[in-house]
């Protein structure tokens, strides 16, 4: 594992992904459904919805669990997670997450986002759940006018293994 060549690609921001659909009423419905959501605003699912929730982007934003024609990491914060992946870092657990919140997202949005790697831990970093190596990742996300909805930091500690406690 080159830690070095791996710190070089800290502060580099992605390519811009665009999400594959617009953001949709059955989108918000599924969403309200999952976490039991009982706001009407989002409830109504009718023409007079206008606005989604904005904590659905990260899931919006997923790329396919399985694609048949699989995509070699090409993004900063991609070749960091493949190497330490490849030197048995395999676990990536989500650490902390703070996001703001700058606009509405509509119904009909086109979102988009881009990921900068914030920071790379220079050694491996102790959690109650064992040691591995601590990434940062800023995403931005914009609307299809290119304005800025919403800003979030993301922690990931890549590890060999989580050890529970009981």
């Amino acid at each position: 594992m080159d830690l070095s060549k791996m710190k070089e690609l800290v502060g580099q921001e992605s390519s811009s992904t665009t999400l594959r659909h617009n953001i949709s009423i059955s989108d918000v419905r599924h969403w309200c459904e999952v976490i039991k959501e009982d706001d009407r605003n989002y409830k109504e699912f009718g023409d007079s919805v206008t606005t989604a929730p904005n904590a659905m982007l990260m899931a919006w934003t997923m790329p396919p669990l399985w694609s048949a024609q699989p995509r070699p990491p090409t993004e900063p914060h991609e070749l960091v997670i493949e190497e330490l992946e490849s030197a048995g870092y395999k676990v990536g657990l989500g650490i902390a997450l703070e996001q703001k919140f700058l606009l509405p997202v509509n119904i009909g949005d086109r979102l988009s986002y881009t990921v900068t790697l914030a920071g790379l831990s220079s050694a491996e970093v102790e959690t109650s759940l064992g040691a591995g190596y601590r990434i940062d990742l800023d995403y931005t996300f914009t609307n299809q006018d290119g304005n800025v909805v919403s800003q979030q930091k993301y922690t990931v500690a890549q590890m060999k293994s989580i050890q529970l406690q009981h």
